[in-house]
């Protein structure tokens, strides 16, 4: 499979920064403010989630199976098809969760991202996946799941102080 492009790192990595600067505002600025940041928080979480699944999706439809009419599907992307989805559905729910209980949501997040860099591991290690991909998705996931951690720790110490 071919390289992952320089732009597809750099937009990978500039992703990150509104996650990044949610989490900054909940922890530094004032407690008024924090609890709207919160619900910002688990929308742009959502939509992350939501783009790693159209991800799948991309790389599926670009085999010739999907556009050439009376080719079959392969194994592969009947797989990608099908697992493109949930990380969507998983970012639905949340939003969905946050208009009741918002650490419940950034519970759910935590979950989908560790999920899908499971799935996507494994799809690397069959080659599946551009080379640099899982070292991106790496940083990536990481980055994310350190800031839900820090929002959930925000978000329980707000909980117990009040």
């Amino acid at each position: 499979m071919k390289r992952l492009p320089l732009l597809a790192i750099i937009m990978g990595i500039a992703s990150l920064l509104p996650i990044v600067g949610c989490t900054c505002a909940i922890i530094f600025l004032s407690p008024a403010v924090t609890p709207r940041m919160l619900e910002v928080t688990v929308g742009y979480g959502a939509v992350m989630l939501s783009f790693m699944g159209a991800v799948h999706w991309g790389l599926a439809l670009e085999t010739p199976a999907i556009i050439t009419p009376g080719q079959e599907t392969g194994k592969i992307s009947t797989y990608r098809l099908l697992l493109g989805g949930v990380p969507a559905g998983i970012g639905w729910l949340s939003l969905c969760a946050a208009m009741f209980h918002e650490l419940a949501a950034v519970l759910m997040l935590m979950a989908g991202f560790a999920g899908v860099v499971v799935v996507e591991r494994m799809a690397w290690r069959r080659g599946a996946m551009p080379r640099g991909y899982m070292t991106l998705q790496w940083i990536v996931v990481t980055v994310v799941e350190v800031c839900l951690l820090a929002v959930t720790v925000m978000a329980l110490s707000w909980k117990y102080s009040a």
